[in-house]
């Protein structure tokens, strides 16, 4: 299969928010529908369209194959926006109105504890997910490949991403691409790969 990555816009909104809830649904759910699938698509889907943020269209890239969108993937590290922490409350808070975001900042505080950002050096890479009709097809490895080659341009030298300990296939899949344990903070493991830098 041929894949080309490239960066989201406003338009994929309703390809986009699908995966983008599919590659944490089970955290997505809990922390902004409250159990309720429906209530978690609705934000993600207003989130996206605002652009900035953790959950905008701006930081995502998608797989395509034949302009069909297969695959998405996210990621941070040490030289985003100084507003990219204000932009994402500012999306919970406009969505939800300030009594429920901060039940919603408190639901996420539960996970965010086991969570590290990244090092000075490291990108890490999130919100990974490809399409049921399009997996084993190399989707989820090209992305990956294409991060690497944008954390040498950004001039890092390691990528990291955080899995839930439970998510057996998953961690198959990251430790064939050559990622290994760095830590583990249930519910989740942090994996890391070198990545060789530019000539």
């Amino acid at each position: 299969m041929t894949v080309v990555v490239r960066q989201a816009t406003a338009k994929d909104v309703n390809l986009a928010v699908p995966l983008l809830l599919e590659a944490g649904e089970h955290l997505l759910v809990s922390i902004f529908g409250n159990g309720e699938h429906e209530d978690a698509l609705g934000f993600l889907h207003a989130a996206w369209l605002r652009g900035l943020g953790q959950y905008g269209f701006a930081n995502h890239w998608l797989a395509c194959h034949n302009n069909d969108v297969v695959g998405i993937i996210s990621c941070w590290h040490d030289h985003l926006p100084d507003n990219f922490d204000r932009d994402t409350l500012l999306a919970i808070t406009d969505y939800y109105g300030l009594d429920m975001a901060l039940d919603v900042v408190m639901r996420s505080q539960q996970y965010s504890v086991a969570l590290n950002s990244p090092m000075a050096l490291e990108l890490c890479i999130g919100h990974i997910a490809v399409a049921a009709g399009a997996r084993r097809m190399g989707v989820g490895t090209a992305m990956i490949r294409f991060m690497e080659q944008y954390a040498r341009e950004l001039g890092k030298l390691a990528l990291v991403l955080d899995v839930e300990q439970a998510n057996e296939k998953a961690l198959a899949f990251y430790y064939a691409l050559g990622f290994r344990e760095q830590q583990a903070i249930p519910p989740f493991i942090q994996l890391a790969k070198g990545i060789a830098p530019l000539p």
